[in-house]
């Protein structure tokens, strides 16, 4: 396999054919010469006729680069090549032992690492090998050798968890394994995350396996994205958008759902190369950002990317009703002032845009706000009623 370019050759001892084309290419430059065309004298002219030596012409370069491009395709194409080729094992004697993170990191990707295994277990069948299987989320389970058939039909039973996998947990199982298996090859389908305890897990790994061959698989697929951090500021709802390694940009959507399902808001995100954290915004009104129960990252399908909202990320709206005059030349001093930096960073302040307290009630009533505040406010007998029903 080609390191930088999946590709292998089913027969990579054929590609030893293209050693031949400088002598095919020094072939290619001699063709024969052209006959020369002469007008049949009488048979003694023929001794004026002075022999000469004739030099073959040279092929036409263009023509010399064709034939060897097309040379080179057949002895390619003889080689059998292979887009993206079974991962290849380190040895063809010793039982083979799958070590696979199935937690939710893996999810998004969990049709390509099925696949990969798929492909190991039928190399370990063409070699008549037992196959092992180690879903690191069940350490409880007592894993024992079975044939690839068998193998193959328990992955398909091996679901990604919804949750983060302790891999320290599989440690004593494996320790026992190990312990009554001298010759075993293991492989492990790492979601290449670490959740915490990772530099510890591959330590005590290594002090288990001793000599024997371990392979890592990582990489080759989208690296798993995930949201934290949900923040229902004053003018947006923000969240992070995390993913687990640096790579190249990448760009994606975060989509606003309700409790019904129904989509309320769409909201881009962008990684810059090598960068592992970002920020996606839903600039949406309050009252539709208060109905928001469900956020995701689109076409992603891991639980990592689902953030889940409940009545602690809604913004309440509060109601400040003042019943001195506006200063706008010491605002300071206004009744408002610290109110509204108070109440900023945890609802949505709004003002009464009318005259008396009275009007200011009817408005905010009519609303149906929560919450209502009223700042050096004395006589509201004009909208007892209404505030009566309200409260």
């Amino acid at each position: 396999m080609i390191p930088w370019l999946p590709l292998g050759f089913a027969q990579p001892l054929v590609l030893l054919g293209l050693l031949s084309l400088p002598v095919l290419w020094w072939l290619l430059r001699l063709i024969p010469p052209q006959p020369r065309r002469i007008d049949f004298p009488p048979t003694r002219l023929l001794f004026d006729i002075t022999p000469k030596e004739e030099q073959p012409r040279r092929t036409p370069w263009w023509l010399t680069l064709l034939r060897l491009t097309l040379a080179a395709l057949v002895i390619i194409a003889a080689a059998g090549p292979l887009w993206n080729p079974p991962v290849a094992t380190s040895t063809a004697k010793a039982p083979l032992a799958l070590l696979i993170d199935d937690g939710f990191p893996a999810a998004g990707t969990w049709d390509a690492r099925v696949r990969t295994a798929e492909d190991l277990i039928a190399r370990a069948e063409a070699d008549n090998r037992g196959v092992a299987l180690l879903p690191l989320s069940e350490p409880s389970r007592d894993v024992s050798f079975e044939t690839p058939a068998a193998a193959r039909v328990r992955l398909k039973q091996i679901k990604p968890k919804p949750h983060a996998v302790e891999r320290a947990d599989m440690l004593p199982t494996l320790g026992r394994f190990l312990a009554a298996t001298a010759d075993v090859e293991l492989i492990w389908l790492s979601d290449g995350v670490d959740l915490g305890g990772g530099t510890e897990f591959v330590a005590a790994l290594g002090r288990l396996i001793e000599q024997r061959p371990i392979t890592v698989i990582e990489g080759g697929v989208p690296s798993a994205r995930a949201l934290v951090g949900a923040d229902n500021a004053a003018g947006a709802l923000s969240v992070k958008v995390l993913r687990a390694s640096g790579g190249g940009a990448e760009t994606g959507t975060v989509r606003a759902l309700d409790l019904k399902g129904l989509p309320l808001g769409d909201a881009s995100f962008a990684f810059k190369p090598e960068e592992r954290e970002t920020d996606a915004e839903l600039t949406l009104p309050v009252e539709i950002r208060n109905d928001i129960a469900r956020l995701e990252i689109a076409a992603e399908r891991s639980a990592g990317a689902v953030a889940l909202l409940d009545k602690r990320w809604r913004r309440r709206s509060v109601g400040v009703i003042t019943g001195a005059t506006a200063d706008t030349a010491q605002p300071l001093l206004a009744s408002t002032y610290y109110l509204t930096r108070a109440l900023g960073p945890f609802a949505d302040v709004r003002l009464a845009d009318r005259g008396s307290p009275a009007q200011a009630v009817s408005q905010f009533v009519e609303q149906r706000l929560p919450m209502l505040i009223l700042a050096d406010v004395g006589n509201v007998a004009e909208a007892r009623e209404p505030l009566t029903r309200w409260l």
